[in-house]
């Protein structure tokens, strides 16, 4: 995040200021044209008016969508906004599509912010959001940004992955009791500034890639970055968060069964080190043991083939997706059905952008691949290292060829849960191939055809479900949710049971369908080796509950698997609430003597749960919370279980359970409530 002062930046030229505090009304956009780029030079602002306008309204599940083009006569560069408005929130929805339509190159298109909307606050401001994922524990703690009068506040991507290092491209502007919370789609390069006129008193938002500088050739035809903004009023911005968690769940969210895609309860293991027999093993045994677990994952290194120096190293092999012939003979199908059998989904990693030198995909297709230079000092970024090559996906022919290989596989090994994952840098790679006059090009065909070859895989494959990794959480913009589950939301591993908790906390408010891990039972230091049914092995357990949830198999240990079934048959009665409303209890923090706490209800079905963590340093055993949509006036069934056996249903009072008060005597130790309001 930067502030800059006034002075140092070019101000686009202001829109008409929206109602108080943001008029998200359709007439208001058509009328206002929330969105400016500059054309030959001119500002959209006043080309735009003298342009051929056409409109076409659709109606769509839940609302309408609104097809809204501009012909520019003179050069043949057609504008379409591509508006979606909805019937049960005050939200809207954008993208738009520039095309050349002409014989010729057009003049360059410059400069384009999808986002260019003022409104005028009527109270100080703020723009909170959350870090993005950077492999350190406080991945996606919240942030807040004082927005002050002449200056200006920038959230920005890094390395040309869209939730990568500062920040998540969502926020949530608020100006006293009312705001707007927003989104960017945009998996690449994005910036969002918010700029308070000192003078005018005027907000002025924009949004949209970090840079743009392009001609467009004749017949071609780009996209920007998706926005949606969803205005609230009369509340405090962390109430409108759940109304946004409820947009995103209904809207921008997989489904299946015209539900949210339910988060897979996951048993899963390294793809090398593991014998098939060993596989086969922990398959039977989750399904001797009734374990809930629905998916079986298979990580990295499962691949490549025998040459010299090749050690198999997981990054080394990237290029050679085929399975290794020592660990796997006879392929990966005595896995596919045995899965089959046993009832349980297959997750497999792959990570199809990146190739490296000496793999089969890299030495027949050269011509697919984008390369940088190895920086000398770069030695710690294990992809750059490694002279890793970056797939063009904006090349038809490379992401063609890619998706079918995909998709062969899949088929082949019954994959049901596709994992793909990206460790390369891209921006990097990016700005090898633009010339002067196509600056932001190669970046927008990437994008482009990586959204093509995700909606082509989940076409070719009904029901397939994609588990979006890339480095852990670096790419958690709304376009990927809207296709994907996050089941591996940060790389700052499981090992630690405080970053786990604060990695729900901190994503919650913002991507509803994130999974966590069962926070290394075995490895903290506060947990007691053996004592698998100990307060503490339950906390940390509990530490990772998200809407999925996932263990590694770990054969070594014959209680192991055993314990695990009794937390995942937890989990799945717990995993429903997760789907609900959030209202985090108590402060983030990654304090060893803090208390966390949460709540989760379930809007119109009148229950919820709170999940309670003591950390292991806390020196108070007592805890006074203040919990949200509860009747005071009326009864509730309540269960307070302590262990992972259900514990006694006790009547309790609204008022009693709106200023619970509670009492862990261990540390670290959990408790989970059940509530459900009586007719």
């Amino acid at each position: 995040m930067k502030r800059f002062p006034l002075a140092l930046l070019l101000v686009a030229t202001a829109l008409p200021l929206a109602a108080a505090p943001a008029d998200l009304s359709l007439q208001h956009w058509r009328d206002a044209l929330p969105f400016s780029f500059r054309y030959g030079g001119r500002a959209s602002s006043a080309l735009l008016p003298a342009w051929q306008r056409s409109e076409q309204d659709t109606p769509v599940p839940g609302g309408e969508r609104h097809r809204i083009s501009f012909d520019d006569p003179a050069t043949g560069l057609q504008v379409v906004a591509d508006v979606r408005t909805f019937t049960q929130y005050h939200a809207i929805e954008w993208v738009l599509h520039f095309r050349n339509q002409g014989a010729g190159d057009t003049p360059v298109l410059e400069n384009i912010e999808p986002l260019d909307m003022s409104v005028e606050p009527q109270a100080d401001c703020v723009v909170y959001h959350a870090r993005g994922s950077d492999q350190r524990a406080d991945d996606f703690a919240p942030l807040a940004e004082p927005v002050i009068p002449g200056y200006v506040v920038r959230l920005e991507s890094a390395g040309g992955m869209s939730s990568s290092e500062h920040t998540l491209p969502y926020f949530n502007l608020a100006m006293g009791s009312d705001g707007v919370i927003g989104a960017i789609g945009w998996t690449g390069n994005w910036a969002a500034t918010f700029n308070y006129g000192e003078f005018t008193k005027v907000m002025q938002m924009t949004a949209g890639m970090k840079k743009t500088h392009l001609v467009l050739h004749p017949n071609e035809e780009i996209r920007t970055p998706r926005i949606l903004l969803l205005g609230w009023t009369g509340g405090d911005w962390q109430a409108a968060q759940n109304n946004w968690r409820r947009l995103v769940l209904d809207y921008y969210s997989p489904h299946q069964n015209n539900r949210p895609l339910a988060g897979p309860l996951i048993v899963g293991s390294w793809g090398d080190g593991v014998s098939v027999a060993d596989r086969l093993a922990s398959i039977r045994e989750i399904k001797m043991l009734g374990m809930p677990a629905n998916v079986y994952a298979m990580d990295a290194a499962w691949y490549g083939k025998a040459r010299p120096g090749n050690k198999y190293h997981w990054y080394q092999s990237r290029g050679d997706w085929w399975p290794k012939k020592e660990a796997f003979p006879d392929g990966l199908a005595p896995l596919r059905d045995a899965l089959r059998q046993a009832g349980l989904g297959f997750s497999l990693w792959i990570e199809p952008e990146t190739a490296n030198p000496g793999t089969q995909l890299i030495d027949e297709h050269p011509e697919w691949f984008l390369h940088v230079p190895v920086p000398a000092d770069n030695s710690h970024n294990v992809a750059r290292s490694a002279g890793s090559a970056l797939l063009n996906l904006g090349n038809p022919a490379a992401r063609a060829g890619i998706t079918a290989l995909v998709s062969r596989l899949i088929t082949d090994a019954g994959v049901t849960w596709y994992r793909q994952d990206s460790n390369n840098p891209t921006e990097a790679y990016w700005a090898t191939q633009d010339t002067p006059d196509r600056i932001g090009m190669t970046e927008i065909k990437y994008i482009e055809g990586l959204y093509t070859m995700w909606d082509d895989l989940l076409a070719q494959h009904p029901g397939l479900c994609i588990d979006n990794c890339a480095s852990g959480g670096r790419r958690l913009d709304l376009e990927m949710i809207s296709r994907s589950f996050i089941v591996w939301r940060s790389d700052y591993g499981s090992s630690d049971s405080i970053a786990e908790q604060m990695q729900t906390q901190g994503l919650a408010p913002w991507v509803p369908l994130n999974g966590g891990q069962e926070s290394a039972v075995a490895t903290s230091p506060w947990s007691h080796p053996g004592e698998l049914g100990s307060t503490a092995q339950v906390y940390l357990a509990r530490g990772g509950y998200s809407a999925g949830y996932g263990t590694g198999a770990r054969l070594a240990d014959d209680a192991w698997m055993p314990w695990m079934a009794k937390v995942f048959t937890e989990y799945r009665e717990v995993q429903p609430y997760f789907y609900g409303d959030f209202y985090p209890l108590l402060p983030y923090t990654l304090d060893t003597r803090a208390w966390t706490a949460w709540q989760w209800d379930l809007p119109g079905q009148t229950r919820g749960l709170v999940v309670l963590l003591r950390r292991p340093n806390g020196p108070f055993p007592t805890m006074e919370l203040s919990l949200h949509a509860i009747d005071a006036k009326a009864t509730y069934d309540v269960e307070i279980r302590t262990g992972l056996e259900p514990a006694a249903v006790h009547p309790m009072s609204g008022e009693a359970l709106a200023h619970l008060q509670v009492t862990l005597p261990e540390r670290p130790s959990s408790e989970l409530i059940f509530y459900s309001r009586r007719p």
